[in-house]
């Protein structure tokens, strides 16, 4: 989940920085994503963002990314959607979500702009190529697939255990020595009719060499 959520927004940054053409615009986006990215850094990020506007974010991420799916001959035509939606986003971010969001212009020492000013200037030509479509792609399945519940097995110890594994992945490990530093060991396996229990005087008895079956 963690991964999803970083790659999410690492994808997201990317196509609407690359999108806006307007300097000032951009300045925003990267000001508002420091913010973000500092308050991760310093743990204060549900201090410095409001949650219930997330709702609403993801409601008008989902339109954006549907628009920028579209076939490549029709995004010409989609620019003027493409373009309120984008104010929408960044509105609800600056008014919705962030606390001290009517701060970010004024800090930047911008021109003052009308919201129907801002993010006009556009590259729609951008997601064009096929790999900026294939992250557009991805980033609006992660976004719009919901697990169900009728996914969750309803035999207790299979929970159980999916879930045991599910844990174990993010478990902390000590870091495996080298294989030149690591004991060698050897495998025994009976061939015929040898004998393949031993007491603990038999393990340790010592044959005619001094060595004995533990040594091995």
């Amino acid at each position: 989940m963690y991964l999803a959520v970083v790659e999410c927004y690492e994808t997201l940054k990317d196509i609407i920085y690359n999108l806006l053409q307007d300097k000032e615009d951009k300045m925003i986006v990267s000001h508002i994503c420091d913010k973000v990215e500092w308050s991760i850094q310093e743990h204060t990020f549900v201090k410095k963002f409001k949650m219930s506007g997330l709702p609403s974010l993801s409601e008008k991420l989902e339109k954006f990314l549907t628009l920028l799916r579209a076939e490549d001959d029709k995004l010409e035509t989609l620019k003027p959607q493409i373009v309120n939606v984008l104010q929408d986003i960044v509105e609800i971010i600056l008014q919705d979500v962030m606390h001290d969001g009517h701060l970010v212009t004024e800090n930047l020492c911008l021109n003052t702009k009308e919201r129907g000013q801002r993010y006009v200037n556009i590259d729609t030509d951008f997601t064009v190529n096929k790999s900026v479509k294939e992250k557009v792609i991805r980033l609006h399945l992660l976004l719009t697939v919901k697990e169900s519940t009728k996914n969750v097995p309803k035999n207790l110890d299979a929970r159980r255990r999916i879930t045991f594994f599910a844990n174990s992945l993010f478990m902390n490990m000590s870091k495996a020595p080298k294989v030149r530093n690591m004991l060698s060991f050897s495998v025994l396996t009976p061939y015929y009719k040898e004998d393949v229990r031993y007491s603990i005087e038999e393990l340790n008895k010592e044959n005619e060499n001094g060595i004995s079956i533990l040594f091995y």
